[in-house]
C-alpha cells in the first residue's frame, strides 16, 4: 500500500494544484507553490522564497577581558561567534585584544549575508572559479560563474613585507608545510601562488591587521575550504613547464596602516567597509582575457574529447 501511495501522490498533487489554480488561490498559497517549484532547481533559490530578510545593522560592544570567545558563544552561539570573528578579521586567539568589536544585531546561519563583496559579478559569469583578495578590507571572496560562494577574513603582508598585487593561480598544495622564514612556523592547508617567492594562501594567526611575510593568512576553516575547492596547476612530465594553470587569484588594493580599519566603519560609513561591483569590474577587466584563455586551455587538456567533437 505504501508503494502504491507514493506512486499516486504526484498525480494527486497535480490535480490539487490545478484545482487550486482554477479557484484563484490566495497570495499565500501561490507563494508556497512558487517556492516549491523554485527549490527544485537549487537550494540557493530558497533564499529567494523568504518574504524579506531582516535589515542587518551593526554596533560596537565591549565585553569581559577574560574568556571572551566563550562569552561570544554564550551570547551569539557558535555560528554567531564565527561571523563576528570574520567581521573583525580576528581568529579565536586574538579576540581578547581589542577593547570593543563590531557585531551584527541579527544572526542568520548564512555567512554570505555578511559579505563585504557583491553577491554576483556579471563580468565573471563565464569564469568557472576565481578567488579575489582585497588588501584594503583584508578579506577574500570566492566566485563560481559570477556567484559568490564563500568569503572570509585575511591577514596579508605587513608594511615591511607586503603581499604583491596582480594575477596569480593556485599552483601546488600541501596539508602542512614549514615556513622558509622560520622553522617554527607550521603552515596548514597551504596553497602556493608564486612558486619562486613562496607567496601562498594558508592558515595562520589573524590579529586583525596585515601581519604576514607576504603570504595571505586565513582562518583554518577557510584555508581548508580553499584547499579542497581550488584547482592545482598541471605540469609537463619533467615538471619544467606549466601546461595548465590552476584557479585564478587576483590580489589587489592597498591597506592604509595609518587609517581606521575599514571594517570598523561598517556602521558609520558602510561603503568604506565594502567593495563595489564597479571597483571590482575595473580590476578584473585588467585580467579577464588572460583568465578566460587559460581556462579554455585547461579544459582542452583535461577534456581532449570535447575539443575533437567541436
Amino acid at each position: 500500500m505504501k508503494k502504491k501511495f507514493l506512486t499516486l501522490f504526484p498525480l494527486v498533487l497535480v490535480i490539487m494544484l490545478v484545482k487550486c489554480k482554477d479557484e484563484k488561490p490566495s497570495n499565500s498559497l501561490q507563494t508556497i507553490i512558487d517556492s516549491t517549484v523554485k527549490t527544485q532547481d537549487s537550494l540557493i533559490l530558497l533564499r529567494d522564497t523568504v518574504p524579506q530578510l531582516p535589515l542587518i545593522n551593526y554596533k560596537f560592544i565591549s565585553f569581559p577581558k577574560q574568556n571572551r570567545y566563550k562569552f561570544l558563544i554564550e551570547e551569539y552561539d557558535t555560528i554567531g561567534a564565527k561571523i563576528i570573528l570574520a567581521l573583525n578579521r580576528l581568529d579565536e586567539r586574538f579576540i581578547r585584544k581589542p577593547d570593543s568589536i563590531v557585531v551584527p544585531d541579527t544572526i542568520i546561519n548564512d555567512k554570505l549575508l555578511y559579505s563585504p563583496f557583491p553577491k554576483h559579478l556579471a563580468l565573471l559569469v563565464s569564469v568557472k572559479k576565481i578567488l579575489l583578495v582585497d588588501q584594503r578590507i583584508q578579506a577574500f571572496a570566492a566566485y563560481e560563474f559570477g556567484n559568490l560562494v564563500n568569503w572570509g577574513p585575511t591577514s596579508t603582508g605587513k608594511k615591511s613585507t607586503p603581499t604583491p598585487n596582480g594575477l596569480f593561480h593556485t599552483n601546488w598544495k600541501s596539508k602542512k608545510t614549514i615556513s622558509t622564514d622560520n622553522a617554527e612556523w607550521i603552515l596548514k592547508w597551504y596553497f602556493n601562488l608564486e612558486n619562486f617567492r613562496g607567496v601562498s594562501l594558508h592558515q595562520y594567526e589573524l590579529p586583525g591587521y596585515p601581519a604576514s611575510h607576504a603570504c595571505v593568512r586565513l582562518l583554518e576553516e577557510d584555508a581548508f575550504w580553499i584547499y579542497n575547492w581550488a584547482e592545482q596547476w598541471i605540469l609537463t612530465k619533467d615538471e619544467e613547464f606549466v601546461i595548465a594553470y590552476g584557479t585564478p587569484v587576483i590580489i589587489y588594493g592597498e591597506y592604509n596602516f595609518k587609517g581606521v580599519k575599514p571594517w570598523l566603519l561598517i556602521n558609520s560609513e558602510p561603503e568604506k567597509a565594502k567593495v563595489s561591483e564597479d571597483e571590482l569590474n575595473e580590476i578584473i577587466n585588467n585580467h579577464i582575457l588572460t583568465i578566460l584563455t587559460r581556462q579554455e586551455e585547461r579544459e582542452r587538456i583535461l577534456n581532449p574529447q570535447m575539443t575533437l567533437q567541436q
